[in-house]
Protein backbone atom coordinates (compact mmCIF):
# COMPACT_ATOMS: atom_id res chain seq x y z
CA UNK A 1 0.00 0.00 0.00
CA UNK A 2 2.48 2.26 0.91
CA UNK A 3 4.55 1.59 -2.35
CA UNK A 4 1.55 2.32 -4.66
CA UNK A 5 1.18 6.01 -2.81
CA UNK A 6 4.85 6.60 -3.58
CA UNK A 7 4.21 5.47 -6.81
CA UNK A 8 1.74 7.62 -7.34
CA UNK A 9 3.72 11.12 -5.84
CA UNK A 10 5.93 10.22 -7.94
CA UNK A 11 3.65 10.47 -11.01
CA UNK A 12 1.71 13.52 -9.46
CA UNK A 13 5.48 14.97 -9.26
CA UNK A 14 6.72 13.94 -13.16
CA UNK A 15 3.46 15.42 -14.51
CA UNK A 16 3.72 18.21 -12.63
CA UNK A 17 8.01 18.85 -13.61
CA UNK A 18 6.63 18.12 -17.08
CA UNK A 19 3.66 20.52 -17.12
CA UNK A 20 5.64 23.37 -15.63
CA UNK A 21 8.68 22.41 -18.03
CA UNK A 22 6.07 22.69 -21.03
CA UNK A 23 4.72 25.88 -19.87
CA UNK A 24 8.51 27.46 -19.08
CA UNK A 25 9.15 26.44 -22.90
CA UNK A 26 5.94 28.13 -24.17
CA UNK A 27 6.79 31.34 -22.09
CA UNK A 28 10.66 31.24 -23.64
CA UNK A 29 8.99 30.55 -27.39
CA UNK A 30 6.48 33.62 -27.03
CA UNK A 31 9.17 36.01 -25.77
CA UNK A 32 11.43 34.78 -28.71
CA UNK A 33 8.90 36.15 -31.01
CA UNK A 34 8.47 38.91 -28.95
CA UNK A 35 12.06 40.17 -29.15
CA UNK A 36 12.26 39.12 -32.72
CA UNK A 37 9.22 41.57 -33.69
CA UNK A 38 11.20 44.26 -31.47
CA UNK A 39 14.52 44.28 -32.20
CA UNK A 40 13.70 43.18 -35.99
CA UNK A 41 16.15 43.39 -38.72
CA UNK A 42 19.16 42.30 -36.72
CA UNK A 43 20.85 40.86 -40.31
CA UNK A 44 20.57 41.70 -43.63
CA UNK A 45 17.19 41.70 -45.65
CA UNK A 46 16.74 40.51 -49.38
CA UNK A 47 13.64 41.92 -51.80
CA UNK A 48 12.94 39.29 -54.73
CA UNK A 49 12.17 40.94 -57.33
CA UNK A 50 11.07 38.32 -60.14
CA UNK A 51 12.14 40.52 -62.91
CA UNK A 52 15.05 41.11 -64.66
CA UNK A 53 16.97 43.98 -63.80
CA UNK A 54 16.42 47.62 -65.30
CA UNK A 55 12.31 47.65 -65.13
CA UNK A 56 9.85 50.12 -62.54
CA UNK A 57 9.40 46.73 -60.17
CA UNK A 58 13.26 47.11 -60.09
CA UNK A 59 13.54 50.53 -59.81
CA UNK A 60 11.23 50.71 -56.90
CA UNK A 61 12.57 47.53 -55.02
CA UNK A 62 16.00 49.24 -55.26
CA UNK A 63 14.91 52.72 -53.96
CA UNK A 64 12.40 51.60 -51.47
CA UNK A 65 15.69 48.99 -49.95
CA UNK A 66 18.22 52.13 -49.90
CA UNK A 67 15.82 53.57 -47.58
CA UNK A 68 14.79 50.63 -45.37
CA UNK A 69 18.77 50.32 -44.97
CA UNK A 70 18.82 54.41 -44.26
CA UNK A 71 16.41 53.39 -41.07
CA UNK A 72 17.28 49.93 -39.65
CA UNK A 73 20.80 50.30 -40.62
CA UNK A 74 21.01 46.85 -42.30
CA UNK A 75 22.29 45.76 -45.60
CA UNK A 76 18.91 45.38 -47.67
CA UNK A 77 19.87 43.75 -50.85
CA UNK A 78 17.35 43.88 -54.26
CA UNK A 79 17.81 40.43 -56.10
CA UNK A 80 16.47 39.62 -59.64
CA UNK A 81 15.30 36.28 -60.17
CA UNK A 82 13.22 36.43 -63.67
CA UNK A 83 11.61 33.72 -65.20
CA UNK A 84 8.34 31.29 -65.34
CA UNK A 85 5.96 34.73 -65.42
CA UNK A 86 7.57 35.06 -61.86
CA UNK A 87 6.95 31.83 -60.35
CA UNK A 88 11.04 31.37 -59.84
CA UNK A 89 11.24 34.23 -57.76
CA UNK A 90 8.45 33.66 -56.07
CA UNK A 91 8.78 30.04 -55.34
CA UNK A 92 11.65 31.29 -53.87
CA UNK A 93 10.46 33.49 -51.05
CA UNK A 94 8.02 30.63 -50.87
CA UNK A 95 10.90 28.37 -49.88
CA UNK A 96 12.80 30.49 -47.56
CA UNK A 97 12.82 31.08 -43.67
CA UNK A 98 9.76 32.42 -42.00
CA UNK A 99 11.62 35.24 -40.48
CA UNK A 100 10.72 38.21 -42.42
CA UNK A 101 14.48 38.75 -44.01
CA UNK A 102 13.12 37.92 -47.95
CA UNK A 103 10.65 39.71 -48.87
CA UNK A 104 9.22 39.51 -52.41
CA UNK A 105 8.21 42.64 -54.89
CA UNK A 106 5.16 40.96 -56.39
CA UNK A 107 2.75 42.05 -59.12
CA UNK A 108 -0.55 40.92 -61.27
CA UNK A 109 1.22 37.84 -61.71
CA UNK A 110 -0.29 37.15 -57.89
CA UNK A 111 -3.63 36.93 -59.45
CA UNK A 112 -3.27 35.83 -62.52
CA UNK A 113 -0.74 33.02 -62.56
CA UNK A 114 -3.14 30.55 -61.09
CA UNK A 115 -5.38 30.82 -64.00
CA UNK A 116 -2.96 30.39 -66.48
CA UNK A 117 -0.25 28.27 -65.70
CA UNK A 118 -0.74 24.48 -65.16
CA UNK A 119 1.85 23.76 -62.14
CA UNK A 120 2.27 26.68 -60.00
CA UNK A 121 4.19 25.02 -56.86
CA UNK A 122 2.74 27.56 -54.42
CA UNK A 123 -0.73 28.31 -53.61
CA UNK A 124 -0.71 32.48 -53.29
CA UNK A 125 -3.38 32.70 -51.01
CA UNK A 126 -2.47 29.73 -48.63
CA UNK A 127 1.88 30.80 -48.77
CA UNK A 128 2.23 34.76 -49.72
CA UNK A 129 1.65 36.91 -46.42
CA UNK A 130 0.77 40.42 -48.08
CA UNK A 131 2.76 43.80 -46.69
CA UNK A 132 1.86 46.63 -48.57
CA UNK A 133 0.35 47.58 -52.41
CA UNK A 134 2.48 49.92 -53.22
CA UNK A 135 0.80 51.44 -56.35
CA UNK A 136 -1.37 50.92 -58.81
CA UNK A 137 0.02 51.51 -62.63
CA UNK A 138 -2.76 52.97 -65.33
CA UNK A 139 -2.42 51.95 -68.94
CA UNK A 140 -4.48 53.78 -71.51
CA UNK A 141 -6.92 53.17 -74.71
CA UNK A 142 -5.06 54.84 -77.60
CA UNK A 143 -5.78 54.74 -81.60
CA UNK A 144 -3.89 55.68 -84.78
CA UNK A 145 -4.89 58.86 -86.00
CA UNK A 146 -5.71 57.37 -89.04
CA UNK A 147 -8.72 55.91 -86.88
CA UNK A 148 -11.62 58.11 -87.48
CA UNK A 149 -12.49 58.43 -83.87
CA UNK A 150 -11.84 61.56 -81.05
CA UNK A 151 -13.36 60.49 -78.06
CA UNK A 152 -14.78 57.14 -76.68
CA UNK A 153 -18.43 57.74 -77.86
CA UNK A 154 -17.42 57.68 -81.22
CA UNK A 155 -14.89 54.91 -80.67
CA UNK A 156 -18.14 52.98 -79.37
CA UNK A 157 -20.07 53.90 -82.72
CA UNK A 158 -17.21 52.90 -84.59
CA UNK A 159 -16.26 49.70 -83.63
CA UNK A 160 -20.02 48.34 -83.31
CA UNK A 161 -20.41 49.78 -86.70
CA UNK A 162 -17.45 47.93 -88.41
CA UNK A 163 -17.06 44.46 -86.00
CA UNK A 164 -13.39 42.88 -85.90
CA UNK A 165 -12.54 45.93 -88.12
CA UNK A 166 -10.31 47.14 -85.73
CA UNK A 167 -7.17 45.16 -84.70
CA UNK A 168 -5.83 45.96 -81.30
CA UNK A 169 -2.09 44.66 -80.63
CA UNK A 170 -1.14 42.86 -76.85
CA UNK A 171 2.08 41.84 -75.53
CA UNK A 172 0.68 38.11 -76.02
CA UNK A 173 -2.45 35.64 -74.93
CA UNK A 174 -3.59 36.26 -71.53
CA UNK A 175 -0.93 38.68 -70.79
CA UNK A 176 -2.57 42.19 -68.97
CA UNK A 177 -2.61 44.20 -71.96
CA UNK A 178 -4.98 41.26 -73.82
CA UNK A 179 -7.33 40.91 -70.70
CA UNK A 180 -8.08 44.78 -70.14
CA UNK A 181 -8.57 45.11 -74.14
CA UNK A 182 -11.09 41.67 -73.74
CA UNK A 183 -12.91 42.94 -70.63
CA UNK A 184 -13.53 46.72 -72.50
CA UNK A 185 -14.91 44.73 -75.07
CA UNK A 186 -17.11 42.17 -72.42
CA UNK A 187 -18.25 45.41 -70.91
CA UNK A 188 -18.91 47.46 -74.22
CA UNK A 189 -20.28 45.06 -76.76
CA UNK A 190 -17.66 45.72 -79.35
CA UNK A 191 -16.00 43.16 -80.98
CA UNK A 192 -12.30 43.97 -81.94
CA UNK A 193 -8.92 41.70 -84.13
CA UNK A 194 -6.62 40.89 -81.60
CA UNK A 195 -2.84 40.65 -82.53
CA UNK A 196 -0.68 39.34 -80.04
CA UNK A 197 3.29 40.53 -80.25
CA UNK A 198 6.77 39.00 -77.92
CA UNK A 199 6.35 41.81 -75.64
CA UNK A 200 6.05 45.56 -75.72
CA UNK A 201 8.53 47.19 -77.86
CA UNK A 202 7.23 45.01 -81.12
CA UNK A 203 3.48 45.98 -80.80
CA UNK A 204 4.45 49.96 -80.19
CA UNK A 205 6.15 49.60 -83.31
CA UNK A 206 3.26 48.83 -85.34
CA UNK A 207 0.93 50.71 -83.32
CA UNK A 208 2.59 53.82 -84.11
CA UNK A 209 3.36 52.46 -88.19
CA UNK A 210 -0.45 52.05 -88.56
CA UNK A 211 -0.30 48.43 -88.90
CA UNK A 212 -2.79 47.71 -85.88
CA UNK A 213 -5.35 50.52 -84.67
CA UNK A 214 -5.12 50.58 -81.52
CA UNK A 215 -3.75 49.52 -78.01
CA UNK A 216 -3.98 49.27 -74.44
CA UNK A 217 -0.11 50.54 -73.74
CA UNK A 218 1.93 51.61 -70.33
CA UNK A 219 0.75 55.36 -69.76
CA UNK A 220 4.30 56.28 -69.38
CA UNK A 221 4.73 55.74 -73.54
CA UNK A 222 1.20 57.19 -74.02
CA UNK A 223 1.80 60.41 -72.78
CA UNK A 224 5.29 60.72 -75.09
CA UNK A 225 3.88 59.90 -78.18
CA UNK A 226 0.47 61.66 -77.31
CA UNK A 227 1.82 64.85 -77.01
CA UNK A 228 4.10 63.77 -80.58
CA UNK A 229 0.61 63.64 -82.24
CA UNK A 230 1.51 59.83 -83.06
CA UNK A 231 -1.64 57.90 -81.30
CA UNK A 232 -5.07 59.72 -79.82
CA UNK A 233 -5.91 59.26 -76.07
CA UNK A 234 -9.05 57.80 -75.59
CA UNK A 235 -9.28 57.50 -72.16
CA UNK A 236 -7.24 56.00 -69.11
CA UNK A 237 -7.79 52.01 -67.92
CA UNK A 238 -7.42 52.70 -64.04
CA UNK A 239 -11.17 53.87 -62.18
CA UNK A 240 -9.18 57.08 -60.87
CA UNK A 241 -7.11 59.76 -63.19
CA UNK A 242 -3.43 59.43 -62.94
CA UNK A 243 -2.05 62.36 -60.57
CA UNK A 244 0.94 62.86 -62.60
CA UNK A 245 -1.52 63.71 -65.98
CA UNK A 246 -5.15 64.52 -64.66
CA UNK A 247 -6.44 66.18 -67.25
CA UNK A 248 -6.65 62.74 -69.41
CA UNK A 249 -10.32 61.14 -67.99
CA UNK A 250 -10.46 57.78 -67.41
CA UNK A 251 -13.19 54.87 -69.39
CA UNK A 252 -14.86 54.85 -66.11
CA UNK A 253 -15.97 58.24 -65.82
CA UNK A 254 -16.33 58.65 -70.08
CA UNK A 255 -18.98 55.83 -69.56
CA UNK A 256 -17.90 52.23 -69.40
CA UNK A 257 -19.15 52.45 -65.74
CA UNK A 258 -16.90 50.42 -62.85
CA UNK A 259 -13.95 49.38 -65.67
CA UNK A 260 -10.84 49.14 -63.63
CA UNK A 261 -7.85 47.68 -65.09
CA UNK A 262 -4.41 48.45 -63.52
CA UNK A 263 -0.97 47.19 -63.28
CA UNK A 264 0.17 46.98 -59.53
CA UNK A 265 3.08 45.84 -57.50
CA UNK A 266 3.40 45.12 -53.82
CA UNK A 267 5.54 43.91 -51.35
CA UNK A 268 5.17 40.78 -49.22
CA UNK A 269 6.53 37.59 -47.62
CA UNK A 270 5.82 33.82 -47.01
CA UNK A 271 2.95 32.96 -44.95
CA UNK A 272 4.76 32.17 -41.02
CA UNK A 273 5.85 35.08 -40.75
CA UNK A 274 5.33 36.93 -37.16
CA UNK A 275 2.20 39.39 -37.69
CA UNK A 276 4.51 41.61 -35.39
CA UNK A 277 7.27 41.96 -38.07
CA UNK A 278 5.18 42.36 -40.69
CA UNK A 279 3.14 45.15 -39.38
CA UNK A 280 6.32 46.49 -38.81
CA UNK A 281 7.71 46.45 -42.10
CA UNK A 282 4.12 48.12 -43.67
CA UNK A 283 4.73 50.92 -41.30
CA UNK A 284 8.21 51.24 -42.72
CA UNK A 285 7.29 51.04 -46.30
CA UNK A 286 3.81 52.79 -46.05
CA UNK A 287 6.20 55.99 -44.66
CA UNK A 288 8.59 55.36 -47.40
CA UNK A 289 6.32 55.79 -50.18
CA UNK A 290 4.45 58.98 -48.62
CA UNK A 291 7.66 61.21 -49.09
CA UNK A 292 7.67 63.48 -52.06
CA UNK A 293 10.85 61.78 -53.24
CA UNK A 294 8.61 58.61 -53.45
CA UNK A 295 5.97 60.12 -54.32
CA UNK A 296 7.95 61.51 -57.27
CA UNK A 297 9.55 58.15 -58.28
CA UNK A 298 6.17 56.43 -58.57
CA UNK A 299 4.45 58.89 -60.97
CA UNK A 300 7.44 58.89 -63.43
CA UNK A 301 6.93 55.77 -63.85
CA UNK A 302 2.87 56.44 -64.46
CA UNK A 303 1.53 55.42 -61.49
CA UNK A 304 -0.29 56.58 -57.96
CA UNK A 305 0.66 55.56 -54.32
CA UNK A 306 -1.51 53.55 -52.37
CA UNK A 307 -0.73 52.10 -49.47
CA UNK A 308 -2.53 50.93 -46.45
CA UNK A 309 -2.21 47.52 -43.87
CA UNK A 310 -1.27 44.51 -45.31
CA UNK A 311 -5.38 43.61 -45.15
CA UNK A 312 -5.98 46.14 -48.33
CA UNK A 313 -2.67 44.63 -50.02
CA UNK A 314 -4.52 41.08 -49.42
CA UNK A 315 -8.21 42.28 -50.42
CA UNK A 316 -6.74 43.38 -53.36
CA UNK A 317 -5.19 40.11 -54.59
CA UNK A 318 -8.28 38.54 -53.84
CA UNK A 319 -10.46 40.51 -55.90
CA UNK A 320 -8.38 40.79 -59.01
CA UNK A 321 -8.04 37.20 -59.05
CA UNK A 322 -11.81 36.76 -59.01
CA UNK A 323 -12.53 39.30 -61.41
CA UNK A 324 -9.37 38.42 -64.30
CA UNK A 325 -10.60 34.81 -63.50
CA UNK A 326 -14.24 35.46 -64.82
CA UNK A 327 -12.29 37.29 -67.84
CA UNK A 328 -9.60 34.39 -68.36
CA UNK A 329 -13.06 31.73 -67.91
CA UNK A 330 -15.37 33.79 -70.59
CA UNK A 331 -12.25 33.79 -73.56
CA UNK A 332 -11.72 30.19 -72.87
CA UNK A 333 -7.99 30.52 -72.13
CA UNK A 334 -6.45 26.99 -70.77
CA UNK A 335 -3.43 26.96 -68.47
CA UNK A 336 -0.31 26.13 -70.34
Amino acid sequence: MKEKRSLRRSLLAATLAATTGVASLAASGLATAQESAANYPSKPIRIIVPFPPGGPTDMVARAVGAKLQEKWGQPVVTENRPGGSTIIGVDHVVKSPADGYTLLLGSNSLALNRFLIAKVPYDVDRDIAPIILVSKISNALVVHPSVPVKNLQEFLAYAKANPNKLTYGSTGQGTATHLFAEMFSMMTGVKMTHVPYKGTGPAVIDLLGGQINLMFDSLSTVIQNEKAGKVRMIGLTASERFEGAPQFPTLHELGVTGYDATGWFGFATRSGVPQDIIRKINTEIESIIRTPEMRQRLVGIGSNVVGGPPEVFTKHIQSEAKKWGEVIKALNIAPQ
